[in-house]
């Protein structure tokens, strides 16, 4: 086996370092093309939503009784999780508060389990229906 000698270690060194100088990356646009029936179908699925019942979803409770503390309970909810929709609902002679509106049992009770750390006695559960007029 052979070693490179110094003069061809040096030489390899200079070539390396003057190509690398001369190199660049390649620049280019992008252009995207995108059929204006997506932005329909977008729009028509945020109304389909809006107008979508969200009372048969779960929900979580974390309070039940008088309104000072329901309050207090409300706020200590919102200052950890402020993406979570809350709602104080009142029930004679109690208030509630609910919290989330998940999809599932299975989302309901994996939020379940880092709610109780804080609120004890919190339970998931579907919401009874509004009575139609």
């Amino acid at each position: 086996m052979r070693f490179l000698t110094l003069k061809k270690i040096s030489f390899i060194a200079a070539g390396a370092f003057f190509f690398t100088g001369i190199s660049s990356a390649q620049e280019g646009q992008i252009n995207l093309s995108q059929d204006p029936k997506i932005d329909k179908l977008l729009t028509y699925k945020t109304e389909i939503n809006q107008e979508t019942d969200n009372d048969n979803r779960y929900r979580i409770q974390i309070f039940n009784g008088n309104r000072q503390n329901a309050e207090k309970a409300r706020s200590k909810f919102q200052l950890k999780h402020r993406d979570i929709t809350t709602k104080l609902k009142f029930e004679t002679p109690n208030y509630k508060v609910w919290v989330g509106n998940f999809r599932s049992s299975l989302e309901a009770d994996r939020f379940l389990v880092e709610v109780k750390k804080i609120f004890p006695n919190a339970f998931s559960f579907i919401p009874p229906k509004k009575k139609k007029k």
